[in-house]
């Protein structure tokens, strides 16, 4: 019983089970939804000490977001072309500030912050991909500057991202919510915004005490096509007019209501250098920020300049923290600062108020606020903070100056910003204890089976757990994981190099010049893109490719869709599968019937590949690259057979025409490559013809893998054959003499798993939130929806590794065919079926020590870093990253997808 197949699959199953369940019960404790105190404050001396005479210095605010407005974009003479801000701020009627963005610099979480005052949650990361009808994450049972000012019974509109009404559901008179994740477009989001500003702005008929306008276009564009975009200057000079147009209003409700009004201007958080954010570089942590008035002009005398010379940290004037805004609101509008802020008064903003004993009791304030805080975390007199109660105590027995009542609340602030997280400790140590189990469970599987095994080098074998042990203990150390490919560079040259003189031990010319592309193959792959935190190279191939050299990079993608249109015709069954005129599959059929069959197949892939090479192509222009002269014609050609006018290429409405386009052209792809998978497998369960089928399935999801990467990314899947092709034959060299099925699965799996992961990082991922690419995840689709955007970020971001779990396949069950052999050799494993259930399950064995050693170690990890500075901007993503490798690609695609293809399709 003990030995059946059955038991070890059910063994095995238990493992992988108890691994995941273990991981997600970690999370849900590492990640703890944050505590906050209750209820809504009020002033702590019955009164505001902010008012004049009992008046606000304020009457209204408009609070104008501009998604991922980095604070180069306002202030920089490199990247700025806000020259009426520039205005606002050389005539002294704008103050501008560079506010440092906590991570995770995403939307959610920034909001939060500058709302409530308080510093995020890293799950508010994960919940920023939340379905646009969840309001789960609403702050209304929370104290916000937006609950404190409808207190005093203010009218509150709103329009803008949606992440406003899911976190103020029922709060705004006016509003309307425009979906954040759309990021394919750049106008509309912005206009169905602008376009309320008609009544908004209406100097006689507004009827708001606070508008909050949040535009997403620049995020957008930022995603598409970096901070370099063509789109980023006209959206920065869009954005510069209704600022006009808003500043404009202020001017008439003063001279003819006698308002006072203030705008806010910020960006919520800003962005790398490749467009994406939620990590914690420079970029992404400078936000622009800026509060402008014309009463500043009269009121205070800063003398300030704009624009300034380009600087590479991104600081601008004075860096305050973006939650600073929110006691400074407080303080400007007159209402008490909300319970769980961390934010400090703006030091220049201060002065706004000429006597110096109310700026003193303003700071009274913002420190009573803190000091519960610190009270309700700390206790009273807590002999660790001797420095804080010693100042504390100090304000309130002798006269202090200002500055004794900042150096108070920037300490405080500093202390409970760093220790926002509640860990759920009975989580942590459950997950952890699983994971523990589940690992000493895959040890003695895999020592039981393959240590047992006379047929299989022990030198194999402890190679490969020493190299999981290794990798596993990467983990312990930040850098390591910031720079995680170059592990994975060391680790794939130095298996091929095990491989080469222990495993595959023929050395002929041939077998030299397979490994020879192989090693050219790795060395490409590392120098194609920039996969490391810590620093980045403008002289990578795909940076070369895509900005200054589209020529070479066109040839090289038509050449990558020729080449695996190619292997799907000649290199597995396709096209003998479409010579159904022939009874009998196993037998030569005549030339006529072999012929058409051959041009039915031919012209299925042909029409396939050109409607995803067109697809490419319109997506190419439409983020705003230049095509090369050589291929506008086919663009016009496709413009032409969809009725639109290439003559009104730079109008409005040809921006919309062309995104229409690219979702038809995106599904009608999807469509031919749904259509050619299912033909290849109803053919083949119709002729139970077999042969080549996983060849097949591999080539034509590549095809969509092709259409869901990265223009300057597609070339290497050129390189990604040439390994596989090398590989392949070096298995059939190693084969002459007889098949060792337990070393071919374990070398393969070794090979798999290290060039899966080389690939991964080669194409310009990282451990970092920052890279996730969200570039093609909205192909075909016209609005968002969270279940088809995450599966299709999911394929966008992690190609690679799906590309090499179908080639595991291919090179342990269909070797022959990854050399294009035509009919296939009766050696392959495939032809064995009743191998199929043994072969998967040791595949599955090697593949679950490695993943549960990795756990094991990135865990614990985890718990002794707890406390780690870097612990919310480095592990806590690896965290995630290893989730998603560890369910998504080892259980659901190795795995399951595997099972379907070897025990349904086949």
């Amino acid at each position: 019983m003990f030995g059946s197949i059955t038991f070890k699959w059910v063994t095995q199953l238990v493992v992988l089970v108890s691994h995941i369940v273990g991981l997600f019960i970690f999370l849900r404790g590492f990640f703890p939804s944050k505590v906050v105190l209750p209820g809504f404050n009020g002033f702590y001396e019955s009164r505001s000490p902010f008012g004049i005479n009992d008046k606000p210095q304020f009457d209204k605010v408009i609070f104008m977001v501009v998604d991922a407005m980095r604070s180069d974009f306002c202030f920089s003479n490199t990247y700025s072309h806000m020259t009426f801000l520039h205005q606002l701020i050389n005539d002294g009627s704008a103050i501008p500030y560079t506010a440092f963005s906590n991570p995770p610099t995403v939307t959610l979480p920034r909001l939060k912050g500058i709302t409530t005052g308080g510093t995020p949650n890293f799950l508010d990361a994960i919940l920023n991909v939340a379905d646009d009808k969840d309001t789960s994450q609403g702050l209304n049972s929370q104290d916000s500057w937006v609950f404190q000012f409808k207190n005093l019974n203010k009218t509150v509109n709103f329009f803008g991202d949606d992440t406003w009404l899911k976190l103020f559901p029922g709060s705004f008179n006016e509003f309307e919510g425009t979906n954040s994740f759309f990021v394919s477009d750049f106008t509309e989001v912005d206009n169905n915004v602008t376009r309320h500003l008609d009544t908004q702005l209406d100097p006689n008929s507004a009827q708001w005490d606070a508008l909050i306008l949040h535009y997403l276009g620049l995020d957008h564009i930022g995603h598409k096509g970096g901070p370099d975009s063509v789109f980023m200057k006209p959206k920065l000079e869009e954005m510069d007019s209704i600022l006009a147009r808003i500043y404009d209003y202020t001017l008439i409700r003063k001279s003819e209501f006698k308002e006072d009004i203030l705008i806010v201007f910020m960006g919520d958080h800003g962005m790398n250098d490749i467009g994406n954010h939620g990590a914690s570089s420079p970029g992404e942590t400078s936000a622009a920020l800026t509060f402008i008035s014309p009463k500043f002009s009269t009121n205070l005398n800063l003398n300030l300049s704009s624009p300034l010379d380009h600087d590479s940290d991104y600081t601008y004037y004075h860096r305050i923290n973006q939650i600073d805004l929110v006691p400074t609101l407080a303080g400007l509008l007159n209402f008490p600062i909300p319970k769980n802020n961390l934010g400090i008064m703006v030091p220049e903003l201060l002065k706004l108020w000429s006597n110096e004993k109310q700026q003193k009791a303003i700071l009274w304030e913002n420190c009573q606020q803190l000091m519960e805080l610190f009270k309700a975390k700390y206790g009273d007199n807590d002999s660790d903070y001797a420095s804080v109660w010693n100042s504390w105590n100090s304000l309130q027995t002798t006269v202090s100056s200002l500055d004794s009542y900042y150096d108070l609340l920037y300490e405080v602030q500093q202390i409970l910003a760093s220790s926002a997280t509640n860990y759920d400790y009975n989580d942590i140590f459950m997950g952890f204890g699983i994971i523990l189990v589940s690992t000493s469970a895959a040890l003695v599987t895999f020592n039981q089976y393959f240590l047992s095994n006379k047929n299989i080098p022990k030198s194999l074998v402890v190679y490969f757990e020493i190299f999981a042990a290794i990798y596993a203990l990467h983990f312990h150390g930040s850098s390591l994981i910031e720079e995680e490919h170059q592990i994975w560079f060391f680790f794939t040259i130095v298996s091929s190099v095990f491989m080469l003189g222990v495993s595959f031990k023929s050395f002929n010319k041939l077998s030299l010049l397979y490994w020879g592309i192989i090693f050219l193959g790795i060395r490409l792959l590392k120098a194609w893109n920039n996969s490391g935190q810590k620093y980045s190279y403008k002289n990578t191939i795909g940076a070369y490719l895509l900005n200054q050299d589209t020529d070479i990079l066109w040839l090289l993608i038509i050449a990558t869709y020729i080449i695996y249109s190619v292997c799907l015709f000649i290199q597995g069954g396709f096209s003998r599968s479409f010579e159904f005129l022939n009874p009998n599959p196993n037998q030569t059929s005549s030339m006529d019937v072999r012929q058409a069959g051959s041009l039915i197949s031919f012209i299925a892939i042909f029409v396939t590949s050109s409607v995803g090479l067109s697809f490419k192509l319109c997506q190419f222009y439409n983020d705003g690259y230049g095509l090369p002269k050589w291929l506008k014609w086919v663009f016009f050609w496709i413009l032409e057979n969809y009725n639109v006018s290439h003559k009104s290429i730079d109008s409005a409405d040809f921006k919309f025409a062309l995104q229409s386009i690219n979702t038809q052209l995106s599904r009608l792809s999807g469509y031919c490559i749904l259509g050619l998978l299912a033909i290849r497998v109803s053919l083949g369960k119709v002729k139970k013809f077999n042969i080549g089928i996983i060849t097949d399935i591999s080539n034509i999801v590549t095809l969509y893998l092709i259409q869901q990467t990265k223009f300057e990314n597609i070339p290497i899947f050129i390189v990604l054959l040439g390994i596989k092709y090398g590989f392949g034959q070096l298995i059939i060299q190693s084969q002459s003499k007889g098949t060792n099925i337990d070393q071919h699965i374990l070398l393969t799996t070794i090979f798999t798993i290290c060039i899966q992961n080389l690939t991964f990082f080669s194409m310009g991922n990282t451990n970092s939130l920052a890279t996730v690419d969200l570039s093609n995840a909205y192909n075909g689709i016209l609005e968002y929806d969270v279940i088809p955007v995450g599966v299709l970020t999911f394929i966008s971001n992690f190609v690679g590794p799906i590309y090499w779990s179908l080639a595991s396949l291919q090179l342990i069950f269909e070797t022959s065919k990854v050399r294009f052999e035509q009919y296939g050799d009766s050696k392959d494993l495939i032809n064995f079926k009743f191998l199929k259930t043994s072969i998967l399950l040791i595949k599955t064995t090697i593949s679950t020590l490695f993943y549960a050693l990795a756990a094991t170690n990135l865990l614990g990890s985890c718990i002794n870093l707890r406390f780690h500075l870097f612990i919310w901007t480095v592990f806590s993503p690896k965290l995630l990253y290893f989730a998603s490798w560890s369910v998504l690609v080892n259980f659901l695609v190795d795995l399951i997808s595997a099972s379907v293809i070897l025990f349904v399709f086949y």
